[in-house]
């Protein structure tokens, strides 16, 4: 009862703050709201080994009759240097159309909606995600059909076809949209030299056969490691004979060299870059202003004073020195903010503002003038307060629903991260003091750090004082 209290009060603040007076800017009715801390119990992941190279994460207690799976198969490009970025994105199409020998084709989708079950699956760069939520009192019929699904796929000329299809539909439209060609050249810059830093293409797609996926499946999905999350109505006894029951039982584990990526390699990619600026031209009537920067790994103990950082800078929302500067008081934005992205041996930051052609250059300089030693070195006391008890509070949201508590448990355990990292966390943010903001800020969040992809028409560079590169959507970078 005392969870749902807390649950009514804050949503009662939040409440009392949406309805505050509008006629300051936009951001200044969150400025001032004292928030207190919530108390929670941590939910207790349950972990089990399954057969071989299977470890399962499990939380139990679902209200309703339905059980959530998800298994995580560490097949990606991260783990196959030599392999085509194009394989694994074919592969999840032409594995979910193919079907089984007992259902063909799209038989077996057909069938599985006949029980009220959803099946996806999707790839990344480190691996491939089958996920299906089920009515649990189908789960008899379901469990058949799954471990077929995950032992004898059929990978047929049929599903191929669907997946090249949907393939080459996305690597003809993926330069429709300027976000979507600003973070693409960005991750081919920051990835140079790696499986990263390809991008699928036409030519290398055309030169795919079926026999190809099937090869894929059988000497690298069947055979890599796996992690498993199941949540749902059920208990500890009954989800091992479950996972037991779908997943095949195999004789050995496929070991792998993955590629190595640390905040090194990164920089060295990021500073080979020998202009500060990367113009890509795209005929649009707005344009994208996005800085990248390297950041320390996750379990870094930097790690803290980055999260505050980057709020104060750009991740707070409108709260932020982002939204208040170059949208509210000036109004050249659509959009614009910060963002950290953290992997087990490096991370990522990005600085991203969407305006109108005719801005491009205000809104850079603008940009700049934030991304400044002296922008960090004017940051006060109540900003980091501030900060620290907007993120303390926003940590509940951690554990909004099971299936993200188990995304993140996992994300952690890959990341090598201490097992009281999470019972710690609102104390080590608590505990980042003015001076380590500011040595931090000074470090990764300044311009000087950071290399600029500008992405728009042609002509959007002009009048900027660096040395700038410009390049067609699918030209590399040199």
């Amino acid at each position: 009862m005392k969870q749902y209290i807390q649950k009514f009060y804050y949503s009662l603040i939040l409440m009392i703050a949406a309805f505050t007076s509008l006629s300051g800017a936009p951001g200044d009715f969150v400025k001032n709201v004292k928030i207190p801390p919530l108390s929670f119990e941590f939910p207790e992941v349950q972990t089990f080994e399954s057969g071989k190279g299977t470890d399962v994460y499990f939380l139990p207690g679902e209200e309703f009759p339905l059980r959530n799976l998800e298994i995580h198969i560490y097949s990606g490009i991260l783990s196959n240097p030599s392999l085509a970025p194009e394989v694994p994105d074919l592969f999840v199409e032409a594995w979910k159309h193919g079907g089984i020998p007992s259902a063909p084709g799209n038989q077996f989708l057909q069938l599985l909606e006949g029980y009220g079950a959803k099946l996806n699956t999707d790839a990344n760069s480190d691996k491939i995600v089958l996920s299906i939520s089920y009515l649990s009192r189908f789960e008899k019929e379901i469990v058949p059909l799954l471990k077929e699904f995950l032992s004898t796929p059929l990978l047929n000329e049929e599903g191929f076809a669907v997946a090249k299809l949907k393939l080459e539909e996305a690597i003809k439209r993926r330069n429709d949209k300027i976000p979507d060609i600003a973070y693409r050249k960005t991750a081919e810059l920051l990835y140079k030299g790696t499986v990263l830093g390809k991008s699928a293409e036409l030519d290398s797609l055309s030169q795919i056969k079926p026999t190809d996926l099937k090869e894929y499946f059988d000497t690298i999905v069947s055979t890599s490691r796996r992690a498993v999350l199941l949540t749902g109505d059920l208990q500890r006894k009954q989800a091992e004979p479950l996972i037991a029951s779908i997943l095949p039982n195999r004789d050995s584990v496929r070991l792998t060299a993955p590629v190595v990526l640390n905040t090194q390699s990164l920089k060295k990619n990021l500073d080979s870059l020998s202009f500060q600026i990367l113009g890509v031209d795209k005929d649009a009537t707005q344009s994208i202003v996005l800085m990248a920067g390297i950041l320390p790994p996750h379990k870094d103990s930097d790690f803290y004073a980055i999260q505050i950082v980057n709020y104060i800078i750009g991740g707070g929302g409108f709260s932020s020195y982002f939204m208040q500067k170059i949208r509210s008081d000036r109004g050249l934005a659509y959009s614009a903010s910060s963002s950290t992205y953290f992997e087990k041996d490096y991370g990522v930051v990005y600085f991203t503002t969407q305006t109108k052609t005719s801005t491009t250059k205000e809104v850079y300089d603008l940009m700049r003038e934030i991304l400044s030693e002296e922008t960090v070195s004017k940051i006060k006391e109540e900003e980091l307060e501030s900060a620290k008890q907007s993120i303390v509070n926003r940590f509940i949201f951690q554990f909004a629903d099971k299936m993200g508590i188990l995304h993140n448990t996992l994300r952690f355990k890959e990341h090598d991260m201490p097992s009281d990292y999470l019972k710690k966390y609102r104390d080590k943010i608590q505990a980042v003091t003015l001076s380590d903001l500011k040595r931090v800020g000074k470090k990764y969040f300044v311009s000087s750090s950071v290399k600029t992809i500008l992405t728009g028409p042609k002509g959007i560079t002009k009048g900027l004082n660096e040395v700038v590169k410009s390049i067609s959507p699918e030209e590399r970078i040199p």
